[in-house]
């Protein structure tokens, strides 16, 4: 929980400081509800393969306009899901909630266009939360590669549609808990549980 809110305090100061800057320098801001469509993810385990179910997933961005058509990014993502080992037998371990919180650069391809390609790179903190039965919660460190397009209806509302790589990160040694009383099992270092999302959201833009 350490990681989580040391990431949340980071991502508050510098929407503070981006905000700040919007008043003063009169720079656009943008605003984007999404929901989408995630795919689940394979963990692997000393005990067998941890698996995340896909699902629906929703949540919000908030973009800054630096100029150049490049933007800073601070954006949620929440999955409702499953947990379940898979071993010699399927075994259901509990519902579980997959809230992505990143900080990334956006770059459009075409700036000012009205329909523009752009690319994404992010990082940040993935909070696996059980919420079902006395489990315990991890965080891990992401990092994301997106694209997709925006496509300006008007000055004020646009249409976002995305693809997203999500790679979480473990270190060597990790312990992905999933049990009461101290059970759970031991993870190897390198990106796992990788994820992809595929979303669409309205573009608010904020003067």
């Amino acid at each position: 929980m350490k990681l989580k809110r040391l990431f949340l305090y980071a991502s508050l100061a510098l929407a503070i400081a981006l905000i700040s800057g919007i008043q003063v320098n009169a720079q656009k801001l943008e605003l984007t509800p999404i929901i989408g469509y995630e795919t689940g993810a394979k963990i692997p385990t000393s005990g067998g393969d941890l698996r995340i179910s896909d699902g629906m997933v929703y949540g919000g961005a908030l973009n800054v306009a630096l100029g150049g058509g490049r933007y800073a990014e601070l954006s949620y993502t929440h999955m409702g899901s499953n947990l379940y080992l898979e071993g010699l037998v399927r075994e259901d371990i509990c519902d579980l909630a997959v809230d992505y919180y990143s900080v990334g650069a956006l770059q459009e391809m075409m700036p000012g266009a009205k329909a523009t390609p752009y690319g994404l790179f992010s990082l940040g903190v993935v909070n696996y939360r059980p919420t079902s039965g006395s489990y315990s919660s991890e965080n891990k460190m992401h990092v994301s590669l997106a694209g997709g397009i925006k496509i300006r209806a008007s000055e004020r509302i646009g249409i976002r549609l995305q693809a997203r790589l999500l790679m979480p990160l473990y270190y060597g040694g990790a312990y992905f808990s999933v049990g009461t009383g101290g059970s759970g099992f031991s993870v190897g270092g390198g990106i796992h549980g990788v994820q992809g999302d595929f979303t669409g959201g309205l573009v608010i833009v904020l003067k």
